[in-house]
């Protein structure tokens, strides 16, 4: 995890970077135009990480950003967009790469959610599910995780999963320069 992390940073930062979530001049419109883009992005991945059989330790399944996804673009008022990935994982080290980078965005979703509540008038159960995921369960959910990763990754896999990562983030900076359908 830790590899993970450093070898990952910059690219994480420039992902970041991308997203308007804490411009002050953000609007609802705005708003639901991004969650358009990570949706066209995330769903088709999901559905990849299920069809490779990552390891029932991480609890792939209870971890699902798609349905949180939906709920909020039906709570704006905006149709599911075209699923787009120009790049999807080709193997479980490079799914639990990708994996990663989406449990990693759920740390940061607390502090942009509440941000954005006041500011857009939204919650959980309408606008924010993405953003709010686990609500107060994300801290042990993220143990959770980065013990299953720490018990599942060897030494043998590393560079794929920090592979797989890179890709990930690189996937994501360019969902965010797409505009959905």
């Amino acid at each position: 995890m830790a590899r993970l992390k450093r070898e990952t940073q910059a690219l994480h930062g420039a992902t970041e970077a991308r997203m308007p979530v804490m411009d002050p001049a953000l609007t609802r419109a705005a708003y639901a135009g991004l969650l358009a883009q990570m949706y066209a992005l995330i769903s088709p991945l999901e559905t990849r990480l299920l069809a490779l059989g990552l390891p029932a330790s991480l609890s792939l399944e209870d971890r699902l950003k798609t349905p949180a996804l939906r709920r909020d673009l039906r709570a704006l008022g905006v149709a599911v967009p075209t699923e787009r990935a120009d790049w999807l994982p080709g193997d479980v080290p490079a799914g639990l790469g990708s994996l990663y980078v989406l449990e990693g965005g759920t740390l940061g979703g607390q502090i942009i959610s509440r941000h954005l509540e006041p500011r857009l008038g939204l919650g959980a159960g309408a606008g924010l599910a993405y953003f709010s995921s686990y609500g107060l369960q994300t801290g042990p959910m993220w143990k959770r995780f980065a013990e299953a990763m720490t018990r599942e990754v060897g030494p043998e896999v590393g560079d794929a999963v920090v592979e797989g990562a890179r890709e990930t983030f690189l996937a994501f900076g360019r969902a965010l320069d797409t505009r959905p359908d």
